[in-house]
């Protein structure tokens, strides 16, 4: 659902919350006492909450997202919907500090982020979480040794050097021509190894030496081995959680 607003819905920090706000909702009309009820402020089908024996379950659309236990932890899950809508119905029933990101892929729990790269997540009452769905944090660095190896097996540097001498002098004849494009990473790569063919590499969309550079890291790059690979559990600033990509543990 597109800009889901919680702003009528009481929000749920504890068990004790969780058990009140649900003694206050009102049942559907024609429905037993100890079904599934419609959330206060939000009297459409597509959210509930129900008891199920001492648990305090909070559906949206399909998913249970929080379900609240009697020894004060909770569990938490996106059902696979990694939405903002997701994220902030899960943040009205979950305790002050804690919270969803990047539209579900990360938990914060009192300014730590911890990556979430499955279903479902259970924190204890003092805040940690556990469970199949915590993942890590990865983030891949370019590997200077390797790279620098790579570019000189495509013949980059010489192109670069010549690129540099050249493009100053023809760059203002080269607008009726600049529509030339290389569809391919064989096109490219080849180019670079024939001088006879940098004209064109130089008038083309890449142009360059920069975007040369790119195009090769993204495409030669992880077979190559260029990159390094740093993985952490926890992240104990959370506003460093967008340098990082969120990986299962497997």
């Amino acid at each position: 659902m597109f800009g889901l607003r919680m702003a009528s819905v009481p929000s749920v920090r504890s068990y004790k919350d969780a058990v009140g706000f649900y003694l206050k909702c009102c049942p559907w009309r024609g429905s037993e006492l100890d079904d599934e009820r419609p959330l206060m402020g939000k009297r459409y089908r597509s959210y509930g909450v129900r008891m199920s024996g001492s648990d305090v379950v909070f559906r949206y659309e399909h998913t249970d997202v929080v379900v609240w236990h009697d020894d004060d932890s909770y569990s938490i899950n996106t059902g696979g919907y990694n939405t903002a809508s997701t994220c902030r119905f899960a943040e009205n029933f979950m305790p002050a500090g804690h919270y969803l990101g990047k539209e579900t892929n990360v938990l914060v729990i009192k300014g730590a982020a911890y990556a979430f790269a499955g279903h479902r997540i259970n924190v204890s009452s003092d805040g940690v979480p556990s469970g199949e769905g915590l993942g890590v944090f990865s983030r891949k660095r370019i590997n200077r040794k390797r790279s620098k190896e790579l570019l000189i097996e495509c013949g980059y540097p010489a192109y670069r050097e010549w690129h540099n001498t050249m493009y100053p002098m023809v760059s203002d004849t080269m607008r009726t021509i600049w529509n030339y494009k290389f569809s391919d990473v064989q096109n490219v790569i080849g180019a670079l190894h024939f001088p006879d063919m940098w004209h064109d590499l130089m008038v083309s969309q890449l142009s360059k030496p920069e975007a040369v550079r790119r195009f090769i890291y993204e495409r030669l790059g992880k077979s190559f081995g260029i990159y390094d690979y740093e993985e952490v559990n926890k992240l104990e600033d959370w506003t460093q959680y967008d340098q990082y990509e969120v990986e299962t543990r497997c």
